[in-house]
């Protein structure tokens, strides 16, 4: 692998840090009306949003049709993989709950080389670092509004690489916040339901019985 180097360190395009591919087209998995079919979940840009902040949403719970014959159980998602939502530009490391998920063609995945690059690290450092916001910026000139990234961009993308053992801390520190973020709004949630029920319980406990 030819490497470039920096001042930070060495930097490698993408596509040399492991392989990146597009999303399923549905419409060409969708089982025909003669064949075996099973139900297999989607994974939407509503789920990616849902991990990556947008805690309020609720997963569309979107399912399709597929050839219980025909169709490869490989291409389902796995944990550990790498997505990218083509359309909103964010990253995401696949967690168990949501393996054996068909991944559809406005997202990349990739499954990244551990002894080339962190995938918590890459994802950090393709979601918030001001460099990939310009190469994003740069390849998508001329667009009005968002533009859908191509896999071939992605492949282009230039990533600094500090040595690996920088990356898993980097990347470790990064998913602890995520993680930590999204517990934070769980238990707001439950307490504020818990204040709600305790206010009923008090009121029933005022008013006299009937």
């Amino acid at each position: 692998m030819k490497i470039a180097k920096n001042k930070g360190g060495a930097t490698s395009k993408l596509e040399k840090l492991g392989k990146v591919n597009h999303g399923l087209t549905t419409s060409r998995i969708t089982a025909k009306p003669d064949e075996l079919q099973e139900e297999i979940p989607l994974f939407t840009i509503q789920d990616l949003n849902i991990e990556m902040g947008s805690y309020d949403l609720k997963s569309e719970g979107k399912t399709i049709s597929v050839s219980q014959e025909t169709f490869d159980k490989k291409l389902l998602s796995r944990e550990n993989m790498v997505i990218v939502g083509l359309t909103v530009h964010k990253a995401y490391v696949i967690e168990k709950h949501h393996e054996g998920k068909i991944i559809p063609s406005n997202f990349a995945y990739m499954y990244l080389d551990e002894s080339k690059i962190d995938s918590n690290y890459f994802t950090w450092y393709f979601n918030e670092h001001p460099n990939i916001k310009r190469q994003l910026q740069v390849a998508t000139q001329g667009s009005m509004g968002i533009m859908a990234l191509s896999v071939q961009m992605l492949r282009e993308l230039e990533i600094e690489l500090p040595t690996i053992k920088t990356q898993r801390k980097l990347g470790k520190i990064y998913e602890l916040r995520r993680r930590k973020e999204k517990a934070l709004y769980e238990k707001n949630i439950l307490e504020k339901d818990l204040y709600k029920q305790s206010m009923i319980n008090k009121l029933k406990e005022a008013m006299p019985c009937k």
